[in-house]
């Protein structure tokens, strides 16, 4: 198994991803409502196409269904960073782009009780914006372009709690609480000439607002059998989560300014004149309701199969103009297999690596066409077992701990109608340790 001081290096190697830009997105696509919106599952759930809603596991949880929080058996705490290598292009130019930052923290901690519970909390992203776009125009003398800028995101904290009400039935909710500033800056810029002013238009806004999750698992077990002996047991699971709608209400200015286009070009901020500035603006914007079902068929710890459907209602949400947005609509399927689970015993390391892949197709919000933008994703993951025993009792337990790593190919949008294809290799990188607290020790 891999040493703890692994976990060191993967910590060292989660930072050095978040170095590589603080924004995890680089999409223009993102100029368009709440931004990119982000996968709320970790590392290891990405390698199976984010298909795992309806999953259980004594040492992983998915807070997108808090239902799943009951099924621990170990302390956890997972943390993640993701690192994107892109290329645009439309019908006659592409472009290279590299983003990278954190992705989550969260922390699930069982209880000894006689009833199944946990409690979880965790910080991750919901949204992200960051995005350049710059538009020539030649009708004008000198040339002009336009040129249009955004950065940020909307963030989120969560507190959830699961619980087995009754044998093989999960029930969990989370009280998220949503946070984060979107800034966007539209200018007009002169780059061959002072005579005629370049001038801009920027607004800022920071946003606050709260919304649950709710989230129910069922399991139905199905014994195999072999000759008339028993073969092993199969898992049924079926899950289910709902969001709620939220109201995410803002606080800004709006400021405008004349510069210098030819210095602007240059590097430099070249500032004539401030045009307007407007304190103290409000604005509201609206994250939507939505569902996710979802089915998992496992054996033990040695291989799961899972199926899900994801729809989030933004057809519902007015942009407060005359766009309409299109709802999200997510298809996934994934698998993942451990040959020989058996970490309580020495050897066969790479039997006991977890392998992972997946499938997801998603017909996005964004409405820039009259048909939905599509985004196609296809991913291959490893979970790198570490692995200490402790002793609860009379029994000696292996605790097994993941290094997650998984590489995803996504494929969104077409060159078409004056749009743009974005081709990306997200590489996520996690690591979900695992440890027994609260423990009830017995002394002779």
């Amino acid at each position: 198994m891999l040493k703890n001081k692994n976990c060191w290096a993967t910590l060292l190697m989660l930072v050095s991803i978040s170095s590589v830009a603080q924004t995890g997105t680089s999409s223009p696509y993102s100029l368009t409502g709440l931004g990119e919106l982000k996968y709320r599952g970790f590392a290891q759930h990405t390698a199976m196409g984010g298909a795992t809603i309806s999953q259980q596991s004594d040492n992983s949880f998915n807070p997108a269904n808090p239902a799943s929080f009951a099924s621990l058996r170990f302390t956890v705490f997972d943390v993640g960073a993701n690192m994107s290598l892109g290329t645009l292009s439309n019908a006659s130019l592409s472009a290279e782009t590299r983003s990278g930052n954190f992705t989550h923290f969260a922390m699930a901690f069982p209880f000894e009780t006689k009833k199944k519970m946990a409690a979880s909390f965790g910080t991750g992203q919901y949204s992200d914006i960051g995005y350049e776009i710059k538009n020539t125009e030649n009708a004008d003398t000198p040339v002009n372009y336009s040129f249009y800028k955004g950065d940020g995101g909307i963030n989120r904290v969560y507190v959830g709690y699961g619980i087995e009400i009754i044998k093989n039935l999960n029930v969990g909710a989370n009280v998220n609480y949503n946070f984060g500033n979107i800034q966007n800056l539209k200018a007009k810029i002169y780059p061959l000439t002072n005579n005629v002013f370049s001038y801009s238009d920027e607004t800022y806004y920071a946003y606050r607002g709260v919304d649950l999750d709710l989230g129910v698992q069922y399991a139905v077990y199905d014994t195999i059998r072999s000759n008339k002996e028993k073969a092993g047991v199969l898992k049924h699971t079926f899950g289910g989560a709902f969001h709620t709608k939220s109201s995410l209400r803002g606080n800004g200015y709006r400021y405008s300014q004349s510069f210098f286009g030819t210095q602007f070009e240059q590097g430099n901020d070249g500032f004539i004149d401030s045009l307007m500035i407007r304190n103290n603006l409000k604005d509201t914007l609206t994250k939507p309701a939505g569902f996710t079902l979802g089915y998992t068929l496992s054996k033990g710890k040695q291989w799961s199969v899972s199926a899900e459907i994801e729809q989030n209602l933004w057809s519902s949400i007015s942009s407060g103009g005359n766009t309409k947005y299109f709802n999200n609509t997510r298809y996934s399927a994934g698998f993942t297999i451990v040959p020989k689970p058996s970490y309580d015993v020495a050897g066969g390391f790479f039997k006991k690596v977890r392998y992972s892949a997946g499938f997801r197709f998603e017909n996005l919000y964004y409405n820039f066409d009259t048909k939905p933008i599509q985004e196609l994703g296809i991913s291959f993951g490893l979970g790198l077992p570490i692995v200490k025993s402790v002793r609860l009792e009379e029994e000696k337990v292996a605790v097994v701990s993941m290094i997650n790593i998984t590489a995803e190919y996504v494929k969104r949008g077409q060159t078409t109608n004056g749009l743009i294809q974005e081709e990306y290799l997200n590489i996520r990188l996690g690591l979900n340790l695992n440890d027994k607290w609260f423990t009830k020790r017995k002394y002779r």
